[in-house]
């Protein structure tokens, strides 16, 4: 087996723990290199936070690789190891003590560009200014309201911006969609969840433009008139995990150890 190891400068900036991952993959006679997009790999170390894993997550789910997430972050929903764990977690791969768990992805439309996205994508003000929006569910309109912007996100990422914007915590395995806007202007809108392979239709329906953030990523803007589309669950991320902590006391653990802060 040959591992990919993607690590993230800001979180380890002198390379000291991606130098561990290849120390360890050495030590259990794994060959390891540098993550390369054009790279054949049998798992991906990701080194770094969640965000980290988002930039490698698309790729990994296209050729169906595994990734292995070593936490540098502060809150770490989606890696599993510390950095001191991973020469046991190598040789627990290496036993086959481990266990595979999908991610669903969804993917977005606008004109001729297509993206996937592991989180979320979100329709925002360029300006600074509300947005008028329309919202479509399976050619239905669902609202017409103005907002800061709006979240379409999966279950995995409903950990993030959704929650942060009032939007419900989703078990990963739900085959859903969550809808949920971002400072509406009205006070009959609130967020929503529709069936995973229903077609949404968010668009710019006001007289600015708007922006597109695909897993916190600038990807273009949304001019006057124009649609995105979304929809999804056709590919999965895969991460290694160990343990058999449920999802549910895995996030209220993480949740309740991010919202303490030191004076």
């Amino acid at each position: 087996m040959k591992i990919g190891v993607y690590s993230n400068p800001i979180k380890d900036p002198d390379g000291k723990v991606q130098s561990m991952v290849f120390a360890a993959a050495e030590k259990c006679g794994i060959a390891a290199e540098k993550y390369s997009a054009d790279g054949q790999y049998g798992l991906i170390v990701s080194v770094g936070g969640d965000g980290t894993i988002l930039r490698i997550a698309k790729d990994s789910a296209k050729k169906g690789v595994p990734i292995l997430g070593v936490n540098m972050g502060s809150v770490g929903f989606l890696t599993e190891v510390q950095p001191s764990e991973i020469e046991s977690a190598l040789n627990r791969i290496l036993s086959h003590d481990y266990f595979l768990e999908r991610r669903a992805l969804i993917d977005a439309t606008c004109g001729s560009d297509h993206f996937y996205a592991l989180n979320d994508v979100v329709i925002k003000s360029g300006s600074g200014r509300m947005i008028a929006m329309e919202v479509r569910v399976a050619g239905e309109v669902l609202d017409r309201f103005k907002c800061d912007g709006y979240i379409a996100c999966t279950p995995t990422g409903s950990t993030a911006y959704s929650l942060s914007a009032g939007g419900s915590v989703i078990g990963p395995n739900t085959p859903v969609i969550a809808l949920t806007p971002i400072n509406p202007h009205t006070l009959r809108t609130r967020p929503i969840v529709v069936g995973s392979f229903e077609n949404i239709e968010l668009k710019n329906n006001g007289q600015g433009d708007a922006e597109i953030y695909v897993d916190g990523e600038h990807i273009g803007g949304l001019e006057c008139g124009k649609t995105i589309s979304v929809t999804g669950w056709d590919m999965s991320a895969l991460f290694v995990r160990f343990s058999k902590t449920s999802f549910y006391s895995r996030v209220l653990g993480k949740l309740n150890a991010w919202s303490a802060t030191e004076d």
